[in-house]
């Protein structure tokens, strides 16, 4: 083998060496990120008819998907013209209570929302009867109210 041969036989190693440890470092920190995520205790969601108002706007409500997860978090996503993220906390007095507390905190900026609300869950608990906020943006002081009724 002459020189040039050997440094790019040595090239060709190293590369395959460096772009396999990166695709086994990838999968190891794809496992962790998947073993961290928490798992949603309650996933529920609606079709239906409800209005988000804005300060004086109006939006029309025409879905909401709300995942509630175990340590207590929620995240609540209303579906208008644009998707809505909400998140917050929820709570509920038993596994059965078909009435969930909510506190909002956050929206796409954690921390700007504050207020709280109440999900009202159908008699089976699968999906949302019912949606009412009442949130104030604390940066824009602007009060964001949703009422939702499913259908």
């Amino acid at each position: 083998m002459t020189d040039l041969s050997k440094g790019v036989a040595m090239i060709n190693r190293k590369h395959f060496a460096i772009t396999l440890f990166t695709i086994c470092l990838l999968l190891a920190l794809s496992t962790v990120a998947v073993a961290q995520d928490p798992t949603p205790s309650l996933v529920v969601s609606a079709s239906g008819e409800g209005k988000i108002k804005l300060g004086k706007e109006e939006f029309k409500l025409s879905a909401v998907v709300v995942k509630g997860f175990q340590d207590g978090k929620i995240e609540i996503n209303l579906a208008t013209d644009i998707t809505i993220f909400i998140n917050g906390t929820w709570s509920r007095a038993n596994e059965n209570d078909k009435t969930i507390e909510v506190k909002i905190t956050g929206g796409a900026v954690s921390g700007n929302l504050d207020g709280g609300g109440q999900i009202l869950l159908t008699a089976d608990g699968k999906s949302i009867a019912s949606l009412k906020l009442q949130v104030v943006n604390k940066i824009t002081k602007k009060t964001i109210s949703v009422d939702f009724v499913a259908k």
